[in-house]
């Protein structure tokens, strides 16, 4: 009879606990147990905390602390919620109470162990993860599978990938989950050759597998291979999930494939997610990055619950295309709903008065940091410094410099020089150059400036003088690279581009416009039909 009651309670107290829609109802719930006398009912209040974490983690560890002796279910349940937020030094605080508890129990398990250790991860200390390894391998839990994959896991990231693949290689049961942390390790640690040889020899493979190549390739810059991944996977049949859509869309706005970017909207739209904030973003930034500002736009308009990271896409994505009016409109009308401004925000601003010569603009919101409590880091200070320099307030800009409350960077340096150069200041720009010199020798591209400068003055003994030590002293100055999209396909170029399957096709068609142009100068026009190029006099 007591145990019939008993299930019908668990039963009714399950069944409510799935309707809970908000804090409220989680305490109801809890007056309920309370006045039944099943306060410290451990299964029950079990099924409360997890719920309840959902909500306000705070509330959950006031119900963990008034239970006098919980359990390894209740410990794993509150220390999960944890990490989840991640809130990691509160997870290892709690697991470290539960191991000083005087009658030696409760004992972690394998349940608890993946979640310490993605806590110790999320601390980014290597030595805080070997300790949490010797525990676990002197507990006799070493050999459980999600026990050896969460180690993998965190050992990756937290770049050691060697002990990492140690512990992949001694694994007797290794799940596609394992493959994908191994892999995912060696993508975050920029050896895309050796993730790729992994991926290859997976037995099976899932989204998240993909996704780890896909990423990878995206964040360390070979956006032409994340792109070809993307093809392969969908060849392979294997759905792109949200993660998938949102590193797509980030190469596509690298590359400007602005085709595959819409394709991924409309896949977006027809899986379910478009509306997802991560997506919504990810589709601001491509159709930015892609000049079509009126998409973009179109995808802001209807971004309704549109927060801060928003407003910030949409004031970039018209500075990056020269749009200075539109992104200070943007920012004041952002302030008239009273949306707080970031860091963030004020790069873009900065960079839209940068790019519109809005001085007295700029130099306002740069005082506007203060009022919103917003601390002035090094990249602030290279926009006002950029601002200044183009429009030839030089003076003022070293008066920045000299105030800065940081050392100054090759940024600044640099954002000083450009300026030194638009207006003819040598003897400005040979202080910056030293300053760069500095922190860099080797840098071909400023000594390649700076030379030019001398040869506008005359000054061919000096430009004489920079030549040799490019010479001597640096390697090449890496060359300028640009994409351009026709018909789905992505061609690559590089300033002096010899390695290009059309090169000597293209070099060709410049040398005949040179040709033409110095013959007919301003009567030249180039139409293009079929890919072949007419001239027109």
């Amino acid at each position: 009879m007591l145990s019939s009651q008993r299930e019908k309670l668990n039963q009714h107290i399950l069944s409510n606990l799935e309707k809970c829609k908000h804090l409220h109802h989680i305490k109801q719930l809890q007056s309920h147990l309370i006045t039944l006398g099943h306060e410290h009912t451990q299964f029950l209040t079990f099924k409360l905390l997890r719920s309840c974490s959902v909500f306000d983690v705070s509330y959950a560890r006031l119900i963990f602390d008034r239970i006098p002796s919980p359990n390894v279910y209740l410990f794993t349940a509150m220390i999960t919620a944890y990490s989840i937020l991640p809130d990691p030094p509160s997870a290892l605080s709690l697991f470290n109470s539960m191991l000083r508890r005087p009658e030696g129990r409760p004992k972690p398990n394998h349940f608890l162990y993946p979640h310490i250790i993605r806590s110790s991860s999320d601390m980014g200390d290597p030595n805080l993860i070997a300790s949490v390894h010797a525990r676990i391998a002197k507990t006799g839990f070493g050999g459980y599978p999600f026990v050896e994959t969460a180690l993998v896991d965190a050992y990756c990231r937290c770049a050691d990938v060697k002990t990492a693949r140690e512990m992949f290689d001694g694994m007797r049961e290794r799940s596609v989950v394992s493959w994908t942390a191994m892999v995912s390790g060696y993508a975050r640690a920029g050896e895309l050759g050796e993730a790729v040889k992994l991926f290859e020899e997976m037995p099976e493979r899932d989204a998240a597998a993909w996704n780890a190549v896909i990423a990878g390739f995206a964040q360390n810059g070979l956006v032409s291979e994340a792109v070809s991944f993307l093809k392969r996977m969908r060849v392979a049949g294997e759905r792109p999930n949200e993660t998938t859509i949102v590193c797509a869309l980030s190469a596509c706005g690298h590359l400007g494939m602005v085709m595959l970017g819409r394709w991924a909207h409309g896949y977006a739209k027809k899986r379910g997610f478009s509306s997802s904030p991560f997506v919504l973003n990810a589709l601001l930034d491509m159709y930015g990055k892609c000049g079509r500002l009126g998409e973009a736009r179109r995808v802001f308009d209807g971004w309704v619950d549109r927060g801060l990271t928003a407003w910030n896409s949409m004031i970039n994505c018209l500075a990056l295309h020269g749009r200075s009016v539109e992104a200070v409109s943007m920012f004041e009308e952002m302030r008239r709903r009273k949306v707080c401004p970031d860091e963030v925000t004020f790069v873009g601003v900065f960079n839209a008065c940068t790019h519109g010569g809005l001085v007295d603009e700029g130099l306002e919101y740069f005082e506007l940091m203060r009022e919103h409590g917003i601390e002035r880091k090094i990249e602030h200070y290279g926009c006002l410094i950029d601002l200044l320099g183009r429009a030839g307030r030089l003076r003022e800009a070293i008066e920045v410099v000299a105030e800065m409350e940081m050392e100054a960077d090759e940024v600044i340096w640099g954002c000083l020089l450009n300026g030194c150069r638009i207006h003819g200041e040598v003897e400005l720009a040979e202080v910056a150059m030293e300053r760069l010199l500095a922190i860099d020798p080797r840098d071909a591209g400023n000594r390649a400036m700076l030379a030019n400068m001398y040869g506008e003055r005359g000054r061919w003994e000096k430009v004489r003088l920079m030549r040799r030590n490019l010479k001597a002293n640096v390697g090449k100055k890496l060359p300028g690279c640009s994409w351009v999209e026709i018909e789905n396909v992505v061609h690559q170029f590089y300033s002096s581009d010899a390695i290009h399957p059309a090169a000597e096709e293209i070099y060709g068609v410049l040398e005949c416009l040179a040709d033409e142009i110095t013959r007919h100068g301003d009567g030249l026009r180039v139409s293009a039909d079929d890919h072949h190029f007419k001239l027109q006099f």
